[in-house]
């Protein structure tokens, strides 16, 4: 009596392919979570209406290459704006120099002559709640892509 192991065989071999290119699935998998994230942000500014230029919705970025240390991946998502850190944590309030020119407030550095107080305001924490909802549906999202990766390879069929 003899076994055909010749699809053992074969499986053997696409999961030695897998293995040896999981770092570049992996780092493409972690780049699309950090753009999911990003766009996540981008959304709590539109519906919080955090938004009066929109410099702030639209510097969201995320980073273009996994870092990898040990067995975890990581992406940066961040927004350079000076501002960005005010907006994310709020401020305390402080006393501005300037002076009022018809309906607009004009700031003036060390203006002795008036002024006014700028009260507390709290922080939107905008890529905090960001990074949470991803967090949320993240293991879907990552297995779902990593099925349709070892589909994309013909792996599905030893899925079942």
């Amino acid at each position: 009596m003899s076994v055909n192991n010749s699809e053992m065989i074969a499986f053997q071999k696409a999961l030695e392919a897998l293995q040896n290119d999981i770092p570049e699935i992996m780092d493409r998998i972690v780049v699309q979570e950090g753009m999911y994230a990003r766009d996540q942000a981008r959304k709590i500014c539109k519906e919080d209406g955090i938004v009066n230029t929109g410099n702030y919705r639209r510097n969201f970025k995320s980073g273009t290459k996994a870092i990898r240390a040990g067995n975890v991946y990581k992406i940066d998502v961040y927004n350079n704006l000076d501002y960005a850190g005010h907006l994310e944590y709020g401020f305390r309030g402080h006393w501005v120099p300037g002076y009022w020119d018809v309906a607009s407030f004009v700031y003036v550095k060390g203006y002795r002559e008036g002024g006014i107080y700028v009260k507390f305001t709290p922080g939107h924490y905008t890529l905090q709640r960001a990074i949470d909802n991803t967090k949320k549906s993240q293991d879907r999202r990552i297995e779902r892509k990593y099925l349709q990766e070892l589909k994309k390879r013909g792996l599905d069929k030893y899925m079942k």
